[in-house]
């Protein structure tokens, strides 16, 4: 197929006359090399219209490196690749050292370019072509046309060994199916090496602990940059727990830590069990550290698998002194005695005297070590004094509490509790109160992690009766739950909420312990400590209905520093009718330290008008 291109002049001849003067300048040899030098630099000018300035590097004054892109890839894709070549490339290690001479220089630029392939090519990008330029004798450009990124072709996994087996075939298809590597996926180095990983780990976590690759590799075809995966995996025995062998052990007898075992012998192996049971012994305060290990390179005749548990014992009793403060119940000193082997019996004891600006504290808390039913036994006993909003109050409660389940997962207790609690109100005559109840509360966590959660939910639940008049001034239910939740918007901002809800049914003479109040740190922002509630002349008391809540969204700036935007709202009444919830909002700064996350809040009250600092660390649980 041809074009022709015709021109068409009004006037006759004049067309003939322009044709002769056309051929007679293309016959000039001065005109054929402009007319080349404008073709060249024309294709010149477009070609280097399709390259984009990518990046620089130029840590000293002397030498210099040019990046330039000649293919359009998205731009998150431009950072990270600018980031590997960055980091990796020898010459630009090398142009910090001021001993760098013209040889080395020149050295460097020649093997660039290999290094630059190299390096692209663990992130999908084979047979990138890299051209050099040196616009000066100090400066080194590389202009770089990659190729279409690779994907997966096909992929061949096979798994063989006992898992083969009928009573393994869930285990089987959940490795298969969690591949996470399929046909069409972008391939990268480091996407092979972490669906390599976690295949194997989907085994190893089960009841293959000896799990291993037999055959691994990936072929690519530079031609099409299509890769070709096949992968062999060998399951090894299936493995169940064996003995577990206590080791380190110097005040306890064996008989009473031997209830914390939570595995049973012949039980199918899981990684999350020896979890679980390292858990067990360290909730019970009484180890610096928990090692436990699996001999599963040491398998029994019976593919069992023992297990040793190495302790590392705290001392049998400390004393502490803390001090400090907060901005829900000001400046404290805490003074703290614990004894780790109560009567030699295994019991800790943990007492404390906390003085603080608008609370004073006296606790003790007896817990026994877990039985061979899997009951936690725990005594309390305390006096607290509180001054809020106008209200004094004294509390003496005596209490004893049965738990069961799993700490960081799903736990539940009962108990029963006496209280006697003494009442000031805005400065009037003491009013005596007393409640003997019954408790149940159950406790459920699914978090990504237990001191600094990214992704999970919290729930705590509790009610409490007072079943007797003999034993209260009048009988009553007080319900409470609470509900957190963490979610990640994306790698970099996480989504948090609240929300929290209580009521008290039954006799009017509920103890004021028993009555609910909001405002502070960990209910709403931007009011102070319990100043939300029912006003009863010029105090502020407590109300039998409560409802709370918080959305907030952090944006992680590093690893470790965050912004916080949040959004509070809540109050308690004395019922539904009465209640009218108040907003507080404001921004907030997030550090994850190593004992947990650390919060400072500065929140505006749209109730009083007032602006207030609040500090958080840890999750409340």
């Amino acid at each position: 197929m041809t074009s022709d291109f015709v021109f068409f002049f009004p006037f006759p001849g004049v067309e003939q006359v322009a044709r002769n003067i056309f051929c007679r300048l293309l016959r000039a040899t001065t005109t054929r090399w402009l007319l080349l030098s404008l073709f060249l630099a024309c294709f010149s000018v477009l070609g280097q219209a399709q390259e984009s300035a990518w990046f620089e590097v130029k840590p000293g004054g002397t030498y210099q490196t040019r990046f330039l892109l000649s293919t359009d890839i998205p731009s998150d894709q431009q950072s990270s690749l600018r980031e590997l070549l960055q980091k990796h490339l020898s010459i630009h290690e090398a142009m910090q050292n001021p001993r760098m001479n013209e040889s080395e220089w020149r050295r460097l630029i020649q093997k660039t370019p290999q290094e630059i392939a190299d390096l692209l090519a663990t992130e999908g990008y084979f047979k990138t072509k890299t051209t050099v330029y040196q616009p000066a004798a100090q400066v080194a450009e590389f202009r770089l046309t990659l190729p279409p990124q690779a994907k997966v072709a096909t992929v061949d996994v096979a798994i063989t060994g006992e898992i083969q087996q009928a009573q393994y075939q869930n285990t089987l298809e959940s490795a298969q199916k969690s591949w996470p590597l399929p046909v069409n996926s972008v391939f990268t180095q480091a996407a092979w090496s972490s669906a390599k990983k976690e295949l194997l780990a989907s085994l190893l976590r089960a009841e293959f602990p000896n799990a291993k690759i037999t055959r691994s590799q990936a072929l690519v075809n530079p031609q099409t940059q299509a890769v070709f995966i096949q992968l062999a995996v060998d399951s090894g025995p299936a493995v169940r727990f064996g003995q577990v062998r206590i080791h380190g052990l110097q005040h306890y007898p064996e008989s009473l830590i031997r209830p914390l075992n939570t595995l049973k012998a012949g039980a199918p192996y899981r990684q999350a069990d020896l979890l679980t049971l390292q858990n067990s012994f360290m909730s019970t305060g009484k180890f610096r550290s928990v090692d436990v290990s699996a001999k599963t390179d040491a398998l029994n005749a019976d593919h069992t698998a023992d297990i040793d548990v190495t302790v590392n014992e705290l001392e049998q009793n400390t004393v502490r002194i803390g001090v400090g403060a907060s901005t829900n119940t000001g400046a404290r000193i805490v003074f703290n005695y614990t004894d780790r082997n109560l009567f030699e019996r295994g019991l800790l004891w943990d007492s404390s005297l906390r003085l603080e600006q608008r609370l004073q504290a006296a606790t003790s808390n007896i817990t026994f070590l877990t039985d061979d039913k899997g009951y936690r036994d725990s005594i309390q006993n305390s006096v607290t004094r509180t001054d809020l909003e106008g209200q004094v109050t004294t509390a003496l409660q005596n209490g004893v509490r049965r738990y069961w389940g799993q700490p960081n997962i799903f736990e539940q207790y009962v108990g029963a509790n006496l209280l006697y609690e003494f009442l000031t109100v805005d400065g009037e005559s003491s009013q005596f109160n007393k409640a003997a109840t019954l408790a149940y509360g159950l406790n459920i966590r699914r978090l990504d992690h237990v001191l600094a959660p990214t992704k999970g939910w919290i729930l705590n639940t509790q009610f409490q009766l007072a079943p007797l008049d003999k034993l209260s001034d009048g009988r009553f239910l007080q319900s409470q739950a609470r509900l957190q939740a963490f979610y990640p918007l994306t790698q970099s901002t996480q989504w948090l909420g609240r929300i929290e809800v209580g009521t008290v049914t039954g006799a009017r003479s509920v103890p004021a312990t028993y009555l609910f109040r909001a405002g502070g740190d960990q209910s709403v922002r931007g009011y102070a400590f319990q100043s939300l509630g029912v006003k009863e002349a010029d105090a502020i008391v407590g109300g039998r209905v409560l409802l709370t809540g918080s959305t907030e969204v952090v944006q992680w700036l590093t690893s470790s520093w965050g912004a916080a935007l949040f959004v509070d709202f809540g109050n308690a009444a004395n019922s539904w009718k009465d209640y009218e919830p108040v907003l507080g909002y404001g921004l907030g700064a997030r550090w994850r330290s190593p004992i947990g996350l650390v919060g400072v809040d500065i929140a505006h009250g749209q109730e009083t008008g007032e602006y207030r600092l609040h500090f958080n660390l840890g999750v409340n649980f």
